[in-house]
């Protein structure tokens, strides 16, 4: 390693204390097969990649199966369950949001001096002014209010209303860059803010949950760019053609977020973490051909498929790098993390659910965590749960439609695949990053850390029994059998009575679902053609 290259590693961890940048990029209905590190070569993203491999490649990285909850499970630290969120979305027309009793991460970190940005997707509800995230902690937002737009256009639709623009400037109607690209669009503003950063107002929180790669309204769903559309080309079906592209488009963006930290020269002191909010769509609403495959099911369900991704994370505050993690960690472990790395005491104040996971990730050491409560929906009626490996299934959504293993490829490799290594290694992340390698990373490196993200699944043997979710709680050793496809219910009755004991308990002791009775008053035709806070118009 340079000599210049140590001691600038030196003055890093000399200066650990300071309070660090966090930049955190959501991506949207991410299929968790769709990041070529996980081995598959059919859509290649070198720059999600890089940013793996020169960090920690977190391979059992769950979140909720949805994207409101998996939005209010990340900033508050709490599961959905005690949020009153186990019950699909918000609606635009739904008069909620997530609780305004809820402490959110933005705030937590004001306290500290951060300056704090969302650009991207709320969708935590905002019929009342009071429900915008600029009342909730965040200095500046650009983007959309609820659950997608179109990437053109900027409007959403939802059934029965006419279409409605969602695009905003903070509070305000922001049309200007309407025919652009929405994951253009939203990069730009991502890096205008890092460009027009201050260190002297105090560090960055920026919170970038990406439209990319959720579908657009009904009538169009997957919507590319022509020079995005050229790259996959060896890819037959056209929708998954479409879908790829999408994907190509906010790997670019990752690369652009990553290089404007570098110019800014803030790299030095910055946390990166990349995830997608819940597993990809394959089949049924919103679907997009997206693939998690080798796992079961996809979004919306209990399966692995919907809440087991993958996340990377990067920053030269990590004492070990370049390895890949197989430690269990929550999308709620992250508000407690950064609050404790940011020296922010009052997140201890609060009942949360996630654990401070900077050692685990930092030193690669044991996980703290046991349990994971993926949903318990009493109006659905199915419970997703697991303890020390053990997974626990009783009934399922969309009765059963999505519940098999869905999204296999046919084998149509990029034509780029045979150079994958150097791909990466020419990426702007990879650029950007490796002088802050903690060793001498070669194209065997890569291979090795490739190979380790792989799932492997394992043979039916007995005694399994079919899974039957809407007839018979199932059991899986999901340690082992990562694909679900061991039920042992009927050979564990004792662990079998010990979960039922514990999800009793915590179905007794959680926040009921806080859904409420959708509202005509919210269509946008009564309100110019955008989508508002509607509620409290109504009350004037």
């Amino acid at each position: 390693m340079p000599k210049k290259t140590i001691l600038k590693l030196n003055k890093i961890f000399e200066n650990v204390g300071e309070k660090p940048n966090i930049v955190v990029i959501m991506a949207d209905d991410l299929g968790s097969f769709d990041v070529s590190l996980k081995g598959g070569n059919q859509i290649l993203t070198p720059n999600i990649d890089a940013l793996g491999y020169q960090g920690v490649i977190l391979n059992r990285h769950y979140t909720p199966s949805l994207c409101s909850p998996s939005r209010a499970a990340f900033l508050t630290g709490k599961s959905p369950i005690n949020l009153g969120m186990q019950f699909i979305v918000i609606f635009n027309d739904e008069p909620r949001s997530l609780s305004l009793d809820e402490k959110l991460l933005p705030q937590y970190l004001k306290e500290v001096g951060y300056r704090t940005h969302i650009v991207g997707k709320w969708h935590l509800g905002f019929a009342r002014r009071s429900f915008l995230p600029t009342h909730r902690g965040f200095d500046t937002h650009v983007g959309f209010l609820g659950s997608h737009i179109d990437y053109f256009n900027f409007t959403n639709t939802l059934d029965p209303y006419p279409a409605g623009f969602d695009f905003r400037y903070n509070e305000d109607v922001y049309r200007d860059r309407i025919g652009e690209y929405a994951t253009d669009v939203l990069t730009d503003e991502a890096t205008k803010i890092i460009e027009e950063h201050n260190p002297k107002d105090g560090p960055l929180f920026m919170y970038f949950p990406h439209i990319a790669v959720h579908s657009g309204n009904e009538y169009d769903p997957l919507q590319t760019v022509p020079e995005d559309l050229e790259t996959v080309a060896h890819i037959k079906d056209p929708d998954r053609r479409t879908y790829a592209a999408m994907v190509k488009a906010l790997d670019r963006s990752v690369g652009k977020v990553v290089t404007a930290l570098k110019k800014k020269d803030m790299l030095e002191n910055t946390i990166i973490l990349f995830f997608s909010d819940n597993g990809g769509p394959t089949q049924g609403y919103h679907a997009t051909s997206a693939s998690n495959f080798p796992l079961r099911g996809q979004k919306d369900g209990p399966w692995e498929g919907g809440v087991r991704g993958t996340g990377v994370i990067w920053s030269p505050l990590l004492q070990k790098r370049h390895y890949v993690s197989n430690h269990l960690i929550h999308i709620t472990d992250w508000l407690p993390t950064f609050t404790e790395l940011a020296n922010v005491s009052s997140y201890k104040e609060k009942d949360l659910n996630g654990n401070n996971i900077w050692s685990t990730i930092s030193y690669n050491e044991s996980s703290l965590r046991r349990e994971i409560v993926h949903n318990i929906d009493t109006i659905s009626g199915y419970t997703s749960y697991c303890k020390d490996g053990w997974k626990y299934i009783n009934g399922t959504r969309w009765n059963g439609a999505h519940d098999q293993w869905i999204g296999e490829m046919t084998f149509e490799e990029s034509p780029e695949a045979s150079s994958y290594p150097n791909l990466v290694m020419k990426s702007k992340v990879w650029q950007a990053l490796n002088p802050y390698a903690l060793k001498n990373l070669k194209p065997r490196h890569l291979e090795e850390m490739r190979k380790k993200t792989g799932i492997n699944c394992r043979k039916v043997t007995s005694p399994s029994r079919d899974c039957k979710p809407l007839e018979a709680p199932c059991l899986f050793y999901v340690d082992d059998d990562p694909c679900e496809m061991n039920n042992l219910a009927h050979f564990r009755p004792t662990r079998m009575a010990i979960i039922e004991k514990r999800l009793k308990y915590l179905q007794e002791t959680m926040t009921p679902p806080g859904n409420l009775p959708r509202n005509s008053a919210a269509n946008p035709a009564l309100h110019d053609g955008i989508w508002t806070w509607w509620f409290e118009l109504m009350q004037k």
